[in-house]
């Protein structure tokens, strides 16, 4: 692929694009940063996690930055246009495009939900150039110089990330194995709380079973203190043994 032209002085500037310093800078997790919290897990665990998960996303900013800023930042700061470099097989080769900007702007709208995401974002933007040009063009030379200091960086970052939030499907399988412990008086409360959601009940020679296959992510959030008073009653009942 040939090398996109340079552009101006400025093209990526301080005005522009505020570097972000220090993690304080990180006010506020991401929009979806939140899911998956509960299962049990107590207010001040939320909150912890929230904290390193805005203090992770504040120094993934500063990585992309210092990305950008580098000599050869420019070349993936802005999707390739295919069309106007006449690379008429580019869109075979690379499936799935992506850039720096792109990364950029979904991490100033807040987009994702785990820091993971930014990575594969940008180990997408650095491995679609690799895909498409050969060892030794400038295109492929910066992309592999580049990804090597994004992963230095994202080492000492992913070091300290809490665990990713569990999928939907994992909670459920989770709260099923939860379900089979509960007393009657719990399980009759999920019962309500699945009904009213309208979740899928299933009653059977007069007993209510509980099909966790319509339930969803609010139905679930709805059942986590159910869960975590179930889970803080053994715990006291193991304490007192």
């Amino acid at each position: 692929m040939p090398r996109p032209n340079r552009p101006p002085p400025g093209f990526f500037n301080e005005s522009r694009n505020p570097r972000r310093r220090t993690v304080a800078d990180a006010d506020a997790p991401p929009s979806g940063g939140g899911a998956g919290l509960g299962g049990g897990a107590g207010r001040s665990g939320d909150l912890a996690r929230c904290g390193l998960l805005a203090r992770a996303f504040g120094r993934c900013r500063a990585l992309l930055d210092d990305l950008l800023r580098d000599d050869d930042g420019w070349v993936f700061e802005a999707p390739v246009d295919a069309r106007s470099l006449g690379l008429r097989d580019y869109y075979t080769v690379v499936a799935d495009p992506m850039d720096l900007g792109t990364v950029l702007r979904r991490l100033e709208r807040r987009r994702y939900a785990h820091p993971s995401a930014f990575a594969a974002d940008v180990r997408l933007t650095f491995r679609n150039a690799m895909s498409y040009n050969d060892p030794g063009d400038p295109v492929y030379e910066s992309a592999a110089e580049l990804a090597g200091m994004f992963e230095d960086g994202w080492a000492s970052i992913q070091a300290e990330l809490p665990p990713p939030p569990p999928t939907e499907a994992q909670r459920k399988v989770r709260f099923n194995d939860d379900l089979k412990g509960m007393p009657v008086a719990a399980q009759r409360t999920v019962a309500r709380v699945l009904k009213k959601r309208g979740a899928c009940l299933l009653e059977k020679r007069g007993k209510v079973e509980v099909d966790l296959g319509k339930a969803d992510a609010a139905t679930l959030d709805e059942l986590d203190p159910v869960v975590a008073e179930h889970r803080a009653a053994d715990s006291d009942a193991d304490a007192g043994r």
